[in-house]
């Protein structure tokens, strides 16, 4: 048995987001058999206790779990900016910034009290990683494993940002890396960019996000009864411009439409940032309330497709959104409309699971006029298990348990 300590920026039930919760909540799951395990996360700046959005309470009760409370923060001014957002975010100045003392200091406590054996930090946010070279000068002994759930500097594509890519990646990033033990990722791209870093291919895991329980395949379908395609969203949307999800797109391509205004119900869940009136009040277009995890995998069996949407091309490329796993052991088809060409798209393609549209090149309406309503579900190929959280974790817990 070893202790293990898993720090991370947010973390159920102060969170409204639940994709990076479930990567972390999949660890402690996989984990904590055979080890004594320690959570450090900091509360919601709006200190609102969200709930446990349908994870079993039940399953974290060995956890010791250590919030933060950033009532008192003082972020960087211009971080709240959104002109300045997404700059300060890649050099680490997030969210989680001016915690970074707080959790340097409750780190070290933890270590010392409780004998801590491996540290693990899942990030974004990426200011976390900056605690690893203070900590490592007082634990030499310490294994650190850092979590990449989305790529750092490997996220800048665009030529304009070549310089600030460099300056990340070689001042802050690589300095960082070399201080770890061992690097996971999360998707092929990431691990791809991380391993250039190392001769040494074996220090880098690829452990991909998955879905928590392998379906079987049955002959009931749940789908609605409706005479409409219902394309079923899950997650973040906002009508912003720069926005990774902006349902403009969606709404530019069927709005100016009447066959497609009659032919399609978009039902999107979760939470929205959506001040366009013309939007909202779209009647192709269903804007439902957030649901917990359990109630979202059963509500995605009933629909026609599932819908992905990523929008922002400069980070298309390295794109696996963790509900694609959910999405797929719904066994619904899936849709991924993309600005770029993605990775989850390639997923798509290659499993033979829906459609991928990277609208850069393929108009989106043309494509919503050829599709047509599924006959049957996905029919679940056992492929498609090593996309379980169990089956990719099994590499984590391979390391530990050694």
């Amino acid at each position: 048995m070893s202790n293990i300590l898993i720090v991370t920026g947010q973390f159920v039930p102060f969170t409204r987001s639940l994709g990076g919760v479930l990567r972390v909540y999949s660890f402690l799951q996989s984990l904590k058999k055979k080890n004594k395990l320690f959570l450090l996360v900091s509360k919601d700046k709006s200190r609102k206790n969200f709930g446990y959005l349908g994870l079993p309470k039940k399953n974290l009760k060995e956890i010791v779990i250590k919030y933060i409370d950033n009532k008192n923060s003082n972020n960087i001014s211009l971080f709240n900016f959104a002109i300045f957002k997404n700059f300060f975010y890649l050099l680490g100045f997030d969210y989680a910034y001016s915690l970074k003392e707080n959790y340097y200091n409750e780190c070290i406590k933890i270590i010392k009290n409780y004998n801590i054996k491996y540290l693990i930090v899942s990030a974004p946010p990426f200011s976390l990683f900056f605690l690893i070279k203070k900590i490592r000068s007082h634990f030499k002994d310490l294994i650190v494993i850092l979590d990449y759930r989305d790529g750092w500097s490997s996220r800048i594509n665009n030529l304009i940002l070549s310089p600030l890519k460099f300056i990340i990646k070689f001042f802050s990033e690589e300095k960082i890396l070399r201080y770890s033990n061992y690097i996971m990722t999360s998707t092929a791209n990431i691990h791809k960019e991380i391993e250039s870093f190392f001769k040494d291919f074996t220090k880098v895991l690829l452990v991909r996000n998955g879905f928590l329980t392998i379906p079987k395949n049955n002959k009931k379908n749940n789908k609605k009864n409706n005479k409409k395609i219902i394309i079923g969203y899950f997650g973040l949307l906002s009508d912003v411009t720069s926005s990774y999800r902006n349902i403009r797109v969606i709404y530019d391509a069927v709005s100016k439409n009447n066959l497609l205004k009659n032919k399609f119900v978009f039902e999107f869940y979760g939470n929205n940032f959506i001040k366009d009136k013309n939007i909202r009040r779209f009647k192709s277009f269903k804007f439902k309330n957030n649901l917990d995890y359990n109630k979202a995998l059963s509500k995605m069996t009933q629909m026609d497709y599932l819908l992905i949407l990523h929008t922002e091309s400069s980070t298309a490329k390295e794109m696996v959104t963790t509900k694609f796993y959910d999405y797929l052991s719904s066994r619904t088809h899936i849709i991924n409309i993309s600005s770029g060409d993605t990775e989850v798209g390639k997923l798509i393609e290659r499993y033979k699971l829906g459609y991928n549209i990277n609208y850069d090149n393929i108009d989106i309406s043309s494509f919503l006029h050829k599709i047509n309503k599924p006959k049957n579900k996905l029919k679940w190929l056992n492929k498609y298990n090593i996309f379980s959280r169990d089956s990719q974790n099994k590499k984590l817990v391979k390391i530990i348990n050694k």
